[in-house]
């Protein structure tokens, strides 16, 4: 028997090793194609504003903090925003899970003892929505489901307006890796040292580990993606019930729920944050020992993940 459980978690941790390995290619692309835009003058730009020339996107926090600081309207730049808006609602806080540097910062100063205590969360998270689903007892969520990081985000577009420039931006993870990169770039390039090089990775070394739980607390990028992606319905994690091992054999499985580093439950949607704030990582469809889970473009009507009944328990005779 044990030999057999061994045989069934190779296959499944090979498939997290892979799907981690993509995502981290694609974030190392996303700098690659910056270093080749700086490399060449091409017009490129950086993650926080990315085209060719006069088309460009932006980052959209840094878009909406630009027109709070200005209080004006700029074509190009309401343009650039609305179709940056538009990549979200589709993609849904794809960036995080995808191209976001952040995690991987975390993850250089991930400690065993943090790692432990992460992997105790997720699971006592999962457990808590197993037996929500087993008591039919769905969480009260309302349809905006605000926390902290809204907070930060409603802050940093008030400073910004106050002050008339985007204040967020001067400790902005995100923005400050990039530039981290491309002040790093220019120092081989053309030899140029500056102090920054250090601040900017110590504030946000301070930011993601002496914080801690950057991106679930305190991160407006997020907040506002989740607030964007609110409808979105492309790419989510769908279980195929025919499948699933709660159905089929009525196992109270909960891989997928304890495999998810935003502490959502695929299969009922019934964990301690809602289906708005998955970041498409994969991680639950790597996990499923029966290969019930995939992330589709629309999922079919069939396969769709909303709330399923639990089992009724039968009537002593």
């Amino acid at each position: 028997m044990a030999n057999e459980t061994t045989a069934k978690e190779k296959p499944r941790a090979e498939q997290r090793g892979k799907s981690a390995r993509l995502r981290a290619t694609v974030a190392i692309l996303a700098f690659v194609a910056m270093g080749v835009g700086l490399a060449i003058h091409s017009g490129t730009g950086t993650i926080s504003s990315f085209g060719w020339d006069y088309i460009a996107t932006v980052c959209p926090l840094g878009a909406l903090e630009s027109i709070f600081g200005s209080w004006a309207f700029v074509p190009r730049l309401v343009i650039a925003l609305i179709a940056m808006l538009a990549v979200v609602w589709v993609a849904g806080k794809g960036f995080c899970g995808w191209i976001c540097p952040i995690p991987y910062v975390g993850k250089l100063f991930r400690t065993k003892k943090s790692s432990a205590r992460e992997a105790n969360e997720r699971h006592a998270a999962a457990k808590l929505s197993y037996e929500r689903w087993k008591n039919n007892d769905a969480p009260q969520r309302k349809k905006l489901n605000l926390d902290s990081r809204h907070g930060v985000l409603l802050g940093a577009l008030a400073s910004t307006a106050i002050f008339g420039f985007p204040v967020f931006c001067l400790v902005c993870p995100v923005g400050l890796s990039v530039a981290t990169f491309v002040l790093f770039w220019r120092m081989v390039q053309y030899n140029e040292v500056t102090f920054c090089l250090l601040l900017f990775p110590a504030i946000i070394i301070l930011e993601v580990v002496v914080l801690g739980k950057w991106c679930g607390r305190f991160c407006p990028l997020g907040a506002l993606f989740s607030l964007i992606g609110s409808t979105n319905r492309t790419f989510r994690p769908t279980v195929d019930h025919d499948a699933c091992l709660r159905d089929t054999k009525g196992e109270a499985c909960k891989a997928c729920a304890s495999a998810c580093p935003e502490h959502i439950d695929p299969f009922s949607d019934m964990g301690e944050r809602p289906m708005t704030e998955c970041v498409k990582c994969r991680s639950c469809a790597d996990a499923c020992p029966a290969s019930a889970i995939t992330l589709p473009f629309l999922p079919a009507k069939r396969a769709s993940s909303e709330n399923p009944a639990p089992p009724t328990p039968e009537m002593p005779s």
